[in-house]
């Protein structure tokens, strides 16, 4: 049967145009809604965090969700502020996708039930963290790619650099999507004006590389080399398979892969939405086999999956089209149900650990201001912790300390000598009390506290080997040469303690650590001062190849990230 989708059935541009303000302008109100009633989660409290910083970059990320939050927050702070600028882009984001339609695949009605029962673009709809611009630039970037299509020209080249250097300057993923449309349609590189948009990029991506640069790499350092993963479980994979079905809608999603073979690809749009949809599917599934893979991450491919689904749409049957309109209601349904329970007092969501930041957070920083008043504190092993705390009491001075057993995050980055020789209060998540010491019984995060006289900084403090064997022998000791030197540009007193010691990593959070530590020399370092330290390195007795981490444990806390990371075979 003919479906009951035809070109003729669409809306007249003027009422079209209509219907998709009123949609986006719905979309504003309820996300808007929902971001001034609900506490703010972890993440959302580290990127606003690195907001009061505004830089070219920081270790995780770039800094365009950083900026955004700057621009909300001009206005006032609270959750309303701190997730306007999401709320805004993404409400922008859904008129831009349905702009960047083929024109054929224009009806408002399916549009409203494809996008509303999509679960990635409600829920990062509101909540702030750089999938959000991404989002918005990959759509944009789509809308432009489209006019490219119709019109190569200087003006097109210089709107789709400008998407892409937006997309760069979210989130890293951005690289995926440029790179599957360019395998969708490879007589781009024989294109003078793609090439002219690759300039253009590359260009306003200098100021990023520059500070990347200045700083030695973090972030590539840390993707590349130092994001350790974990040892393979089978669950890395079935996880995200689930995931991908959750993720843009249980109901449409599955009616969507099944039937998805009878795609009809009709011009060199829809080619290339499904090598973007299909493509970032498969990239992060063979990624699952090294490391977890979060669900949102194939975020970039939502703009495809409605196009796609669209495009199904328009050549489906009758029996198709009600099948996927309960489904799509079912969906809507349930998301705003959830919507709803999220701003209910002692919904079954109150219950998952998951979403205890959201309604347990400014309670349990409340709880520690109680306690400890206005005097510094330093958490252990957590970057949320201290940029929640923050949020809720921004006259208070948090820090995050890094152990190897956790991971690198922009704390390493910051200059934690701000505390230098103050009292400080060493904050432990931990279930466990301690009569001795004191204890924050909260249901988000409970802690002791350890009182610290006079707190030693140690992010300036970097080790560099002159020279590390690359193979050695199951259990041998070889000399090694540490170089210490003090990065900053102000003296490092140390009060308590300091030494070196070293560990090698099998997995992350899996390492043998060294028998032995080192004491370093000097109750002082001047800025940019060098210390040189003889180590006995000893290696492993188990052959493998690990990464080899040279660390510097202070007193209270186990050894850090202070070297990058060498890989070592023994053998």
């Amino acid at each position: 049967m003919r479906s009951i989708l035809s070109n003729s059935s669409n809306l007249p541009p003027e009422k079209e145009n209509k219907v998709l303000v009123y949609l986006m302008l719905c979309w504003f109100v309820i996300n808007a809604l929902q971001a001034h009633f609900l506490g703010l989660e972890g993440d959302e409290a580290y990127y606003w965090h690195l907001s009061q910083n505004i830089d070219w970059s920081y270790f995780d990320h770039p800094p365009m969700v950083a900026l955004l939050i700057r621009i909300g927050e001009s206005f006032g702070h609270g959750s309303f502020f701190t997730r306007l600028g999401t709320v805004l882009i993404t409400t922008l984001s859904v008129g831009i996708i349905y702009k960047a339609l083929p024109e054929r695949l224009s009806n408002m009605k399916w549009y409203i039930l494809v996008a509303g029962a999509t679960l990635l673009l409600n829920v990062y709809s509101f909540i702030t963290t750089p999938d959000a611009p991404l989002l918005f630039f990959a759509a944009l970037f789509l809308l432009t790619y489209k006019r490219f299509l119709a019109k190569n020209s200087i003006g097109n080249s210089l709107l789709m650099a400008l998407c892409i250097t937006g997309m760069f300057y979210s989130k890293y993923h951005g690289i995926l999507l440029v790179g599957f449309v360019v395998l969708s349609n490879l007589k781009m590189l024989t294109n003078r004006y793609f090439w002219l948009t690759v300039l253009i990029t590359t260009l306003l991506f200098l100021p990023h590389l520059f500070w990347q640069y200045q700083h030695d790499w973090p972030s590539f350092r840390y993707h590349l080399n130092e994001r350790l993963a974990r040892h393979y479980r089978i669950n890395y994979t079935t996880d995200y398979l689930l995931g991908q079905i959750l993720v843009f809608g249980p109901f449409i999603s599955l009616l969507f892969y099944a039937t998805c073979y009878k795609l009809k690809i009709r011009e060199q749009l829809i080619k290339t939405h499904l090598f973007i949809f299909a493509g970032t599917l498969i990239f992060f599934f063979i990624s699952s086999f090294k490391n977890t893979v979060e669900a949102h991450w194939t975020l970039i491919a939502v703009p495809s999956f409605i196009t796609l689904f669209m495009a199904l749409l328009t050549d489906a049957t009758d029996r198709y089209i009600k099948l996927f309109q309960k489904f799509a209601i079912a969906n809507i349904a349930i998301i705003l149900l959830a919507r709803i329970l999220f701003l209910v007092p002692h919904s079954p969501f109150t219950l998952i650990r998951h979403y205890y930041p959201f309604f347990y957070g400014k309670e349990w920083a409340a709880t520690l201001h109680r306690a400890i008043g206005d005097t510094p504190v330093v958490f252990e092993n957590s970057y949320v912790l201290p940029s929640l705390y923050k949020y809720y009491f921004e006259e208070v001075t948090a820090i995050d300390y890094n152990t190897k057993g956790y991971r690198k995050t922009n704390y390493n980055l910051e200059d934690d000598c701000l505390l230098s020789g103050q009292k400080v209060w060493h904050y432990q998540m931990t279930h466990e009390r301690d009569s001795a010491l004191a204890y924050i019984d909260t249901k988000y995060n409970p802690g002791k506290l350890y009182p610290i006289n006079q707190f030693t900084c140690v992010n300036a403090l970097k080790i560099a080997p002159l020279r590390v064997p690359t193979s050695m022998k199951p259990g041998a000791v070889y000399p090694v040469a540490l170089i210490c030197t003090n990065k900053s540009n102000h003296p490092v007193t140390i009060y308590n303690p300091l030494s070196i010691d070293y560990a090698f990593f099998i997995a992350k959070s899996d390492f043998i650590n060294a028998e032995e530590t080192y004491p370093l020399p000097k109750k002082m370092i001047q800025a940019s001062e060098t210390l040189s330290i003889p180590i006995q390195l000893k290696a492993p007795e188990q052959p493998g190849t690990y990464k080899l981490l040279f660390s510097i444990k202070n007193e209270s806390f186990a050894g850090n990230f202070a070297s990058a990371f060498f890989t070592v075979k023994i053998e």
